[in-house]
């Protein structure tokens, strides 16, 4: 669960981060646009006045200085595409139109820096809404074309501005269909790393789990008492281990067969996990023997729960010839001390096992 929540966190500051990129990258295009612009109007080759030169500039910026904060702030974070590539394309067809409106000889230059939005938000659009956008593009081109005709026809050449809408046509489906088909290969990408990376993982679950049980095999418990140590000599941390056996575990195996056997021991994990607590570790040694580490805890502390999970285990029944069968448990208990080793401690809770067997069996005791 905590690996699963890890994951989600991290997709979620990666999404933010490329969030933020694609931002940065929509104010470096309308930045070049705005320059391009600047340099036209100061040669003369703007049909605009200053004054509504300024009001397009304010207007312009200040929707993409709003588009700027609902990035930062995270408020299209849950929506499917939080980009909002759609809306964006759109915006950048409504700034190029309009300033190429207002310029007669380089307006397909003007226009030109829509083919770097277009890339931008390839990413993120399927193939068929990219050649929806180049041909609304190519629409809005038309239109704006046509309305600079009926008010500047003196002073413009048809066959010129045609000829320009058709290379600006035919590049902006060029680009969609590029762009669809890099959408396409990036989704083909995500989908094969997802896969290794849920190969990787079943490999890796499949590498520190007991193939019975399903809990955490020997060497698996070896790494995780490796860990507690480190933060026990690092932070102090206390932690204890309880050393589980199954009573007579090899009688019952030999009179009721193994299959009733590994029946018994995967109930018994069952029920062992479901009374865990959040950050304890249980896992299966070998045979009948199973071992509990509960970090944050004493001796005493670990006797309590080996007594409450030996209780629990008390109550359960198993159907068997000659009636139902009781599995009892013995526990030995072992806190971690000082400078001590793995198999020290291991030793030491083996020692507990052995005095609760010793005294009867069905019981804990501390070494």
């Amino acid at each position: 669960m905590k690996h699963d929540l890890h994951q989600a966190e991290k997709l979620r500051l990666s999404e933010k981060r490329l969030m933020q990129r694609h931002s940065r990258s929509a104010m470096v295009i309308i930045a070049m646009h705005t320059l391009l612009c600047v340099v036209y109007f100061q040669l003369g080759y703007m049909d605009i006045s200053l004054t509504e030169a300024l009001v397009l500039a304010l207007l312009v910026w200040g929707s993409l200085l709003a588009y700027q904060l609902l990035m930062a702030t995270g408020v299209t974070f849950r929506l499917r595409e939080p980009s909002l590539s759609l809306p964006l394309i759109l915006y950048f067809i409504g700034v190029f139109m309009v300033s190429g409106y207002y310029v007669d000889e380089f307006r397909l230059s003007v226009v030109t820096l829509f083919f770097a939005a277009l890339l931008l938000v390839s990413f993120r659009l399927s193939g068929k809404v990219m050649v929806a956008v180049a041909f609304m593009a190519s629409a809005a081109y038309a239109l704006m074309l046509w309305l600079a005709l009926l008010d500047r026809w003196v002073h413009l050449s048809l066959s010129v501005e045609l000829l320009q809408w058709l290379v600006f046509a035919m590049i902006s489906v060029s680009f969609a269909v590029t762009g669809g088909s890099i959408n396409r290969l990036r989704d083909a990408l995500v989908d094969k790393n997802r896969d290794l990376a849920n190969a990787v993982k079943k490999v890796r679950e499949m590498a520190i789990r007991d193939d019975l049980t399903g809990l955490f095999n020997r060497r698996h418990l070896l790494e995780i008492l490796e860990r507690q140590r480190a933060l026990f000599s690092s932070k102090s941390v206390p932690f204890a281990v309880c050393y589980v056996d199954l009573d007579h575990f090899k009688k019952i195996n030999d009179r009721h067969g193994h299959d009733w056997g590994d029946r018994v021991l995967r109930q018994f994990s069952e029920m062992a996990l479901s009374g865990m607590r959040d950050g304890d570790h249980f896992g299966r040694l070998g045979g009948e023997e199973f071992l509990l580490v509960l970090p944050q805890s004493d001796a005493q502390g670990a006797l309590l729960v080996a007594e409450r999970l030996r209780l629990r285990w008390r109550e359960q029944r198993f159907d068997a010839q000659g009636g139902p069968a009781i599995v009892s448990l013995s526990v030995g208990v072992a806190a971690y001390q000082e400078g001590e080793s793995v198999d020290e401690l291991l030793n030491r809770a083996d020692q507990g096992l052995y005095r609760a067997k010793a005294g009867g069996r069905d019981q804990s005791r501390v070494a």
